[in-house]
């Protein structure tokens, strides 16, 4: 069901401030119905990231993608790191079913590679238990 490097648009996401809106997450792992996708965030507002180079900004702890770099996304994203979330394949399946949750492509090989590369650099501050990103579903 989901690929490393798979972009995934969420519709009508709830922010922490409570408005809605299109989000893109980047899938990192190989996920089954057994193991949970491993997720990460991603913005494409620019102004908490200025001076930033293509790919791993450790200081700043975003890994940019230029809107040039394999044409995967559409505005220059920041990758937000070293966050990563849990979605388990079964509510990403409900959210696809439901139409809240899509695949967009894939993030170009090179690209991925560094990004996880770059996700070694946070090890320690990476959380064994991730929090669950998604709402439970309901009803």
């Amino acid at each position: 069901m989901a690929s490393p490097g798979e972009i995934l648009l969420y519709s009508d996401f709830e922010f922490e401030d409570h408005s809605r809106g299109d989000k893109l997450f980047i899938i990192l792992n190989a996920a089954d119905t057994g193991s949970p996708a491993l997720v990460l965030n991603t913005t494409s507002r620019a102004r908490r990231y200025e001076g930033v180079v293509r790919g791993c900004n450790q200081f700043k702890k975003v890994f940019f993608v230029p809107a040039t770099w394999g044409n995967c996304f559409r505005v220059d994203t920041y990758v937000q790191l070293p966050q990563i979330f849990e979605i388990a394949v079964q509510d990403l399946l409900a959210g696809h079913l439901r139409g809240h949750i899509r695949s967009l492509g894939l993030l170009p090989g090179d690209c991925l590679l560094q990004l996880k590369s770059c996700l070694k650099q946070f090890r320690q501050d990476i959380s064994r238990a991730s929090p669950t990103l998604l709402p439970a579903p309901q009803g």
